[in-house]
């Protein structure tokens, strides 16, 4: 196996019930290299406490649609710059 396939990197996003509301969490994984298809959480980067019906009516401002999508992909970048892709 090359040390391409070891380092292999992404971003998890999810969400989950957090009373009320719900919790958008931002993970690192990597690869599992002995199951290539399996992903596995390697640090936890950030999360934020959104309203619970955020989703439903996608109340999201556009700030913080942009600075979502540039932390993700910020994220992606530094990936790259270590050859973590």
């Amino acid at each position: 196996m090359s040390g391409h396939e070891e380092s292999r990197r992404a971003v998890l996003v999810s969400v989950e019930k957090a009373g009320e509301q719900l919790r958008i969490r931002l993970d690192d994984v990597v690869c599992d290299v002995g199951s290539p298809g399996n992903w596995v959480q390697k640090d936890h980067v950030t999360n934020k406490l959104v309203a619970g019906n955020a989703f439903k009516d996608m109340a999201f401002d556009e700030k913080e649609l942009a600075d979502f999508g540039h932390y993700v992909l910020a994220r992606l970048s530094a990936f790259i710059a270590r050859n973590e892709n």
